[in-house]
């Protein structure tokens, strides 16, 4: 591979670096833009103990609580910090203590995110990629969430963020760091071990396209091939466990289910705006021969490819390629640093920023009114059940360990409930055996999971509902192209 000699006309200089500087040659609108996106973040704690659990959230309680160092999970740090963060606030799980921690990561990942790309797209830029975090709705409600998401961006971020330094600094073992540090991310959520192979063979576009890149890079890359080659072949019997694991809880039969799965989550989540945008960027790049953004894309494109494969075996969603999410806003805002270098483009950048800002920022007026977190309201419809209920009633529903969390004492045993009986694909019950005796049955349901079941069982229990039972409480979430709702019913 040969060195390739660094191009730097004068109208590829940032914009940051001509206009707008103020006392110590900062870029002001990047000052403002960077505080905003603070102060925005901190909408992350905005009734942060308001919403429900939901299923996943009461398992980092239960399985957290169950001695997660003794094998029982794969990923113990994460579990461990969030119990650490209950005991600092007072020893009482609940809403807001579990998700504490996770909205504190969450909030650092936007000045990170700002770190980590601003020597590569101008401070500019990166201030703005930091402002579409801040409002992004998905990584709000990831960061409102007892599970570990937050961590491994956070972890991939301070990881990506080094290994740029090191790539365009020509020093290896700088980016061999920062590559390690992404490989930590996975520690916490192995998802993260998706953008690691796509670090070190990300080069591979630029190189395509001859960008200009330092001296130093292609050395830089060398090493990294190398080392790669051989830390994956020592990591490859901890990935295949952890993939074994998830195959075992999400094995899909049909291969193209998964992929399409995979992107119609990824599109709505993602948005097709911002898709659109990246898309826009990443040509933009190809045209420009950008050496930076090429390379984000390349992160891009090897992360989700890698995805698409593996979900033609196992289920897999948006939330798996949760860490892609700044990276992608780097493609997108890539070209609105071009566009600002002249006093005719500064239109065009803010623009085009608030193109991308202000849908963002209605979603997440809409997640944190009208859609209530974007989660099913399983607290209200237990506790209302609860309060209705007789002695000798049964209850019988789906998310049973939700509803044991909040019926049960806070029983740590989330995953064998007393109080709620289970109904899922898991463990489906016949009315037969609900029948036994002659008392009340309450059943919740959440009616987008009937699907799961197996077809007789959901044949079965619907016949069963229509027949046996009434509805008596519906608890809706008004949101579009989801279905959140949760319906109670009663028997006798």
């Amino acid at each position: 591979m040969s060195e390739s000699t660094p191009q730097t006309p004068q109208n590829d200089i940032p914009a940051s670096s001509t206009t707008s500087r103020g006392v110590g040659g900062q870029d002001r609108v990047a000052v403002v833009l960077l505080l905003l996106a603070c102060l925005l973040g901190l909408l992350r704690f905005w009734k942060l103990g308001d919403w429900s659990l939901w299923i996943d959230e009461a398992y980092t309680f239960a399985d957290g609580s169950s001695s997660p160092w003794e094998g029982q999970v794969w990923n113990p740090l994460g579990y461990q910090l969030i119990l650490w963060t209950v005991d600092l606030v007072g020893g009482r799980a609940d809403e807001f203590s579990l998700r504490l921690l996770p909205a504190i990561v969450g909030w650092l990942c936007v000045p990170l995110s700002f770190w980590a790309f601003r020597g590569r797209i101008g401070d500019r830029s990166a201030a703005l990629v930091a402002l579409l975090l801040a409002v992004s709705s998905w990584h709000i409600y990831w960061s409102q969430n007892a599970r570990f998401y937050t961590f491994a961006m956070a972890a991939s971020l301070l990881g990506g963020g080094i290994y740029l330094r090191g790539m365009w600094g020509g020093r290896p073992l700088v980016a061999m760091l920062g590559i390690l540090l992404s490989v930590i991310g996975a520690a916490f959520h192995v998802t993260a071990a998706l953008v690691v192979p796509a670090l070190c063979l990300a080069p591979f576009l630029p190189r395509m396209r001859k960008a200009a890149v330092p001296p130093g890079f292609w050395r830089a890359w060398r090493v990294i091939l190398i080392v790669a080659l051989l830390g994956g072949l020592l990591a490859t019997p901890w990935l295949l466990g952890a993939l074994s694991k998830h195959m075992e809880d999400k094995l899909t039969a049909d291969a193209l289910r998964g992929p399409a799965h995979l992107m119609l989550t990824s599109g709505y989540f993602y948005t097709p705006l911002l898709g659109i945008a990246a898309v826009i960027g990443a040509f933009w790049a190809w045209i420009r021969r950008d050496g930076p953004t090429l390379l984000a894309v390349a992160v891009v494109l090897l992360t989700l490819g890698g995805t698409l494969v593996i979900s033609t075996r196992v289920l897999m969603t948006a939330q798996y390629t949760f860490c892609l999410l700044p990276w992608v806003f780097f493609v997108a805002v890539a070209p609105l640093e071009s566009l600002g270098r002249c006093r005719k483009g500064q239109a065009l950048f803010w623009g085009g920023a608030a193109v991308l800002a202000a849908p963002a920022l209605a979603g997440t007026l809409l997640y944190l009114t009208v859609r209530q977190g974007e989660r099913p309201r399983w607290r209200d419809a237990y506790t209302w059940v609860d309060s209705a209920r007789e002695d000798g009633d049964l209850i019988l529903g789906m998310g049973a360990p939700i509803g044991e969390f909040y019926l049960g004492a806070h029983s740590p045993d989330l995953r064998r409930t007393r109080t709620v009986s289970p109904l899922g694909d898991w463990f489906p019950e016949g009315p037969r055996r609900w029948n036994r005796h002659d008392r009340r049955i309450w059943v919740v349901i959440r009616p987008q999971w009937l699907p799961s079941l197996n077809p007789d069982d959901r044949l079965t229990l619907e016949s069963w509902l229509a027949s046996d039972c009434r509805l008596v409480k519906s608890f809706p979430v008004l949101m579009e192209g989801r279905d959140l709702e949760l319906r109670v019913y009663l028997r006798g």
